[in-house]
């Protein structure tokens, strides 16, 4: 279900567009309160802010696995089992795409800890 929700930066619409074709994906209202979320079997595995600011439910194996490679990029943080990025241009918006099938891949194999209370940005602490 897409519901119209906001999302004004460009990279975030461009995701939106790039992802409107994938199985199983849908648009909702992020629960965390901003935003549009990206649900894959009833999980929000991303949510896409204002700004060009998005968060990815990626599960603490994957996050601790890919957390040095993000940090170095000074583009993404890893909090826990949640990846923080700032989205600037395409090169972004491919790390997020990339991102987001891991974050798939751990809500299939039952890594989904619930929606919103994950989310570091719709409760204030935004991208450093």
């Amino acid at each position: 279900m897409d519901v119209g929700v906001n999302v004004a930066g460009p990279c975030s619409q461009r995701v939106l567009t790039l992802t409107r074709s994938w199985p199983g994906v849908t648009v909702h209202r992020a629960d965390c309160g901003t935003g549009a979320a990206l649900v894959f079997s009833g999980c929000q595995v991303a949510h896409l802010h204002e700004g060009d600011e998005a968060e990815l439910l990626l599960g603490e194996r994957s996050a601790a696995r890919l957390g040095p490679l993000l940090a170095g990029s000074g583009r993404a943080w890893v909090d826990g089992g949640t990846v923080r990025l700032r989205l600037g241009g395409e090169s972004d918006v491919r790390t997020l795409l990339s991102l987001l099938s891991l974050a798939i891949k751990s809500c299939a194999e039952g890594g989904c800890r619930g929606n919103a209370p994950w989310c570091r940005i719709g409760r204030g602490a935004a991208v450093r």
